[in-house]
């Protein structure tokens, strides 16, 4: 099937606003989140929702997790510690998906909680590298923090570049908007001198941090605004181009994910040495993420061209 056919059979079924609600697009998830991650997740959101603990409480457990997953890898004896930290690793993944899920559930979803989402993800991110720096320079001694440093900084664009695929994604097929779009309204939903006001000025940096991992896309987003804003057969066309274009992407970007992060620590701790891990990580992963660079600038600019021609009124079918 050619891309035009492609586009065509998807622009049939494009997802509408009735769709905007859809947290996780089943087409760009992850087999290990689709089939195991996410059920685990939604399962202890149904545990919670009785007890009334709020999404931001569950975002603070999966910190605990994580804290628990690094005392096993860097405590416990070999191999033990590997796997019970592969074990808590896991939860971590799990309370990291349950808090999005809770707050949906519950309707309390809101642009503070995703920065308080977010906050606690590189929080916990903070723990693993110091966890695997301290490991590193007890073998080789202190150059090993020189090459976490680089590992930890570099996990960090990492993860931005994925998150920031994942979630364009969604906005333009799906019209779920993210602290992209909701920053403004997130400052005034928090009070003045408060902590949420450091979470605001935290997502203006990482927001900042994505802009460099990502190819320039406004022009498509400013396309998609016209087009969707008329609404109709168009608006469907446009989501569908988007989908048929932009999903390969995201899929690829997966390589940038925490799954293959998590296996990764799992793996050096096993042999031995966080010296692999955090090598690999430096070099090979990056090269990746400037891969998926490179891709969506080839891709935006096809993407512009296609939703150009639909505001001209000339049908990509």
């Amino acid at each position: 099937m050619d891309d035009q056919a492609a586009i065509a059979k998807t622009a049939k079924a494009a997802p509408g606003s009735g769709a905007a609600s859809q947290a996780r697009p089943l087409e760009i998830e992850e087999p290990l989140n689709r089939y195991l991650v996410h059920p685990t997740a939604r399962a202890l959101v149904s545990i919670l929702i009785p007890t009334g603990i709020s999404p931001n409480a569950v975002s603070a457990l999966s910190v605990v997790m994580m804290g628990l997953a690094c005392a096993c890898y860097a405590l416990l004896p070999w191999p033990g510690g590997a796997f019970a930290g592969l074990a808590f690793h896991g939860l971590w993944h799990v309370f990291d998906g349950a808090d999005g899920d809770l707050a949906r559930r519950t309707g309390r979803s809101s642009p503070v909680g995703e920065i308080v989402d977010g906050v606690c993800d590189h929080l916990s991110h903070l723990i693993l590298y110091l966890t695997l720096g301290a490991l590193l320079a007890r073998q080789v001694g202190p150059w090993g923090w020189g090459l976490t440093l680089v590992s930890g900084v570099s996990r960090a664009f990492q993860a931005i570049c994925y998150e920031t695929a994942r979630r364009t994604y969604r906005r333009w097929v799906y019209g779920v908007n993210w602290i992209r779009q909701d920053l403004a309204k997130a400052e005034a939903e928090t009070r003045p001198g408060g902590a949420g006001k450091i979470g605001v000025r935290l997502a203006a940096v990482y927001l900042a941090a994505s802009a460099w991992v990502r190819a320039d896309d406004s022009r498509v987003e400013a396309l998609m605004a016209q087009i969707l804003a008329g609404g109709g057969t168009r608006a469907a066309e446009a989501r569908a181009l988007c989908q048929a274009e932009i999903r390969p992407l995201v899929r690829r970007a997966s390589w940038l994910s925490t799954n293959w992060e998590t296996i990764g620590v799992f793996l050096t701790i096993l042999a031995g040495s966080p010296l692999w891990f955090l090598a690999f990580q430096a070099v090979a992963i990056n090269l990746v993420m400037a891969a998926v660079v490179l891709g969506q600038k080839r891709r935006y600019a096809r993407l512009a061209a296609g939703l150009q021609a639909l505001t001209q009124g000339r049908s990509r079918r």
